[in-house]
């Protein structure tokens, strides 16, 4: 499994420094609300549409190949950032570093499940922990350098870092390739969405509430609001998200064997709201604070998110990877679309409404989770 924890800590560690260099490296050079949104949104659509692929090909020919396609792509996403010089080239590269991470969630929880057979809700978690880590870390590393030398140096550290990648990529070759012949028609007849239970598609949707709880909010509105309403710094906001994901990695790792429970479910999404409203109003120094209990809600509910995928896809060994990758379908239309439409919001209403949506959105997500896990 360190194997996997070090592939899912680098990816990571890439993709946060990444998510906090280009929006604001945009906003920098001018690139207006929407558009900034739009380029944004391109990575999940093309999440929504490969990692189903890519799941498919894995049932055939094994999960560590798709190891492979991470690190090729995430090297080059860097590397097209590293050189971009028009709005283009950094959708360009957002097309990249969509398939990189459509390869890394394709086969990261197969790997997890495969590797960990009776422990696979409690070794998932522990993988969202340590992505969550890696994150913190490349985010403050990124936003430091962006400080220190500029975005240029700060691209060059993440593509010195994806190409490390290759290191236990090629550690991991053996374990999860399976000498099959690949058969595209018979990975496409596997995508077929019928004979899904009810519980399957109501896991599928918890899921998507919780992509609009928490992914535009920290992919787009946070970094926007600190850069243009705060006026943070660049090591001041990649500061504040390693904290962010440091405490959520805290939370997640702390919080393992508690029981998931009613009150649980009900203490996140209080305290998700009440950060989501206060962080609008807030002043410089007290952003932090809402930050931090925004971290502690995000961390209790992590374990709920992974116990109910586990509970619908954890038996199905054979068709694991397109299994997961069927239900996250939902879940990536929501980051694609809510991309775009939190930008719109945002640019025409301020940021209130998107900060109100997020908590809403958050409760739901905690209430359904439970009533999900509650089912005999």
């Amino acid at each position: 499994m360190w194997r996997v924890l070090l592939t899912s800590f680098l990816t990571s560690f890439v993709l946060g420094g990444l998510g906090i260099a280009i929006p604001l490296v945009l906003l920098e050079r001018n690139v207006g609300l929407a558009e900034i949104g739009l380029i944004m949104s391109i990575l999940p659509l093309v999440f929504l549409f490969v990692r189903i692929l890519f799941a498919a090909l894995a049932d055939q020919v094994g999960w560590s190949p798709l190891f492979v396609v991470n690190w090729l792509a995430l090297s080059l996403a860097s590397i097209i950032y590293l050189v971009a010089g028009s709005p283009l080239d950094f959708a360009l590269g957002k097309v990249m570093e969509g398939v990189s991470i459509s390869a890394y969630w394709a086969v990261s929880r197969t790997a997890t499940y495969i590797l960990s057979p009776s422990r696979e809700a409690g070794e998932a978690t522990r993988v969202i922990g340590v992505v969550t880590l890696g994150g913190a870390v490349g985010g403050a590393v990124t936003g430091f350098v962006m400080s220190i030398s500029g975005a240029w140096s700060a691209f060059v550290l993440l593509t010195a870092a994806s190409m490390m990648l290759l290191y236990p990529t090629v550690l991991l070759w053996s374990e999860g390739r399976r000498k099959a012949k690949l058969n595209l028609l018979q990975a496409l007849k596997a995508l077929d969405f019928r004979g899904k239970s009810r519980d399957f598609w109501a896991v599928s949707g918890i899921m998507a509430i919780n992509s609009l709880a928490r992914y535009p909010l920290t992919s787009l509105v946070l970094p926007v609001f600190m850069s243009k309403e705060l006026g943070y710094s660049y090591m001041v906001i990649g500061g504040i998200f390693m904290v962010y994901n440091i405490v959520t990695a805290i939370t997640v790792f702390g919080t393992m064997k508690m029981p998931l429970s009613l009150t649980r479910a009900v203490i996140q999404s209080m305290i998700y709201v009440v950060a989501c409203v206060c962080m609008t109003f807030s002043s410089e120094t007290l952003l932090p604070v809402f930050i931090v209990a925004l971290a502690v809600a995000s961390g209790l509910g992590t374990r709920f998110y992974e116990s109910i995928i586990a509970k619908v896809s954890k038996d199905r060994r054979e068709t694991l990877s397109i299994d997961i990758g069927i239900l996250h379908i939902p879940l990536r239309t929501i980051e694609f679309s809510s991309l775009i439409l939190f930008s719109l919001l945002m640019e025409k209403y301020g940021y209130l409404i998107t900060f109100i949506l997020s908590g809403v959105a958050y409760v739901a997500f905690s209430i359904l989770s439970y009533i999900q896990i509650s089912k005999r």
